[in-house]
């Protein structure tokens, strides 16, 4: 399947417009885009699929597609059950409506009856928390509030399939989590889903298998996890570590950084668990006597991880002059899945003076390991036990 828009360089305006420029002799330029090209994908009844990309990709195009909204130019989209689409939340209000109005008439355009409606009117208002509002008309609702509503009506329609595009930054976090809980409670029922969503530690989390849509094309199907680290291995790639901040006086320079597996081959994705070294190569153009290299970890989030170096890991260098590289081994690495930074830096003895100090420089991406861990940015590497209680009162000191 592939969608086509046409671009034109010069405004083509409406038909008076048109004839004249006809008349005149004026040809406008036109520029074929595929938003999605030659895509082939199923998905089985009761799978939850992810579809990950940057901005820009096809991504929404392919679900309003598999919604109707918009045709295929080329090829077919069969959908076998009842849609429900989390799209644009609120399309078909009407601002002069109340919301117990707007419920009715939303739920009308996806073929369902006042009939339908009575037995889950009461439901819908408390899963959107307007109580108190229902009959004010939705032009005096917050975004938020409106947005709910949309929500709410959607989820409570007994969809069959149900395609969400980035819907979950509907309200505050306790009700998004009321959205996922609702999202789980829809995979427990084996519908049919398929999420849209820049969230990537949702999608590795939610679904069952994930596709990446990059420039139009498909660029990788299967597990969450494997197509995430597909996916910043790609940006890596066209983009690399963006927003590196550097400074110092380049008595040292730090030439190159990379990371590479435990058999010294570069690579920027990793497992949880798997040993992983850190490559600098530097040059000083003149003698410098005990200078200090070190790195920072930074998750995507902006947090600071950790920051050794080689004074305060007992590794002293004596002088540096010419060409040379300096390493650092993990040999069980510690971070759980997501998107980590290097800063490299080259200071002198008492950490004053930066010969070069390079911030976010490269990045790197972490996939599940087997530790079965999602939460937070590292493992303990711990073991549980259990057992009887001890005969003895328990003694915390």
């Amino acid at each position: 399947m592939s969608k086509r828009y046409t671009l034109y360089r010069r405004r083509a305006g409406g038909l008076k417009d048109r004839l004249i420029q006809r008349a005149r002799g004026v040809s406008l330029e036109r520029e074929d885009l595929w938003a999605l090209r030659d895509i082939s994908l199923q998905v089985a009844h009761g799978e939850t699929l992810g579809i990950v990309g940057p901005n820009g990709g096809g991504k929404s195009t392919l679900l309003q597609i598999i919604a109707g909204i918009l045709q295929p130019d080329t090829g077919a989209v069969r959908v076998l059950g009842r849609v429900t689409s989390l799209l644009e939340l609120g399309a078909g209000f009407s601002p002069d409506l109340s919301g117990r109005d707007n419920i009715y008439l939303n739920a009308s355009l996806h073929g369902m009856s006042r009939a339908d409606v009575v037995p889950r009117f009461d439901a819908i208002v408390s899963f959107a928390e307007l109580e108190r509002f229902i009959d004010m008309p939705v032009r005096n609702y917050s975004s938020g509030m409106y947005m709910r509503l949309g929500f709410a009506v959607a989820v409570h329609l007994d969809p069959e399939i149900v395609l969400v595009d980035e819907a979950f930054a509907v309200g505050d976090e306790a009700f998004q989590r009321k959205c996922l809980r609702k999202l789980k409670e829809f995979q427990d029922r084996g519908l049919t889903i398929v999420v849209v969503s820049h969230d990537l530690l949702l999608v590795e989390r939610m679904t069952t298998r994930a596709c990446l849509i990059w420039g139009g094309r498909l660029a990788a199907v299967g597990a969450p996890a494997d197509v995430i680290g597909r996916y910043h291995q790609l940006a890596a790639e066209h983009g690399g570590a963006a927003g590196e901040v550097r400074w110092g006086n380049r008595d040292i320079v730090i030439d190159r950084v990379r990371t590479c597996d435990n058999e010294g081959r570069p690579t920027s994705v990793f497992r949880t668990g798997e040993p992983m070294s850190v490559e600098m190569r530097y040059s000083a153009a003149r003698r410098v006597e005990t200078p200090v290299f070190g790195l920072g970890v930074w998750h995507e989030s902006g947090t600071h991880l950790t920051g050794p170096n080689t004074r305060m890991n007992a590794y002293p260098i004596a002088a540096v002059e010419g060409e040379g590289l300096i390493g650092f081994r993990v040999p069980s690495l510690p971070l759980l899945p997501g998107r980590y930074y290097l800063s490299v830096s080259a200071y002198d003895r008492d950490l004053s003076t930066p010969f070069d100090h390079r911030e976010r420089v490269v990045s790197f991406t972490v996939l599940e390991g087997g530790t079965g861990e999602r939460f937070g940015y590292f493992t303990l590497g711990g073991a549980w036990s259990a057992g009887p209680a001890p005969a003895e009162p328990f003694n915390p000191s």
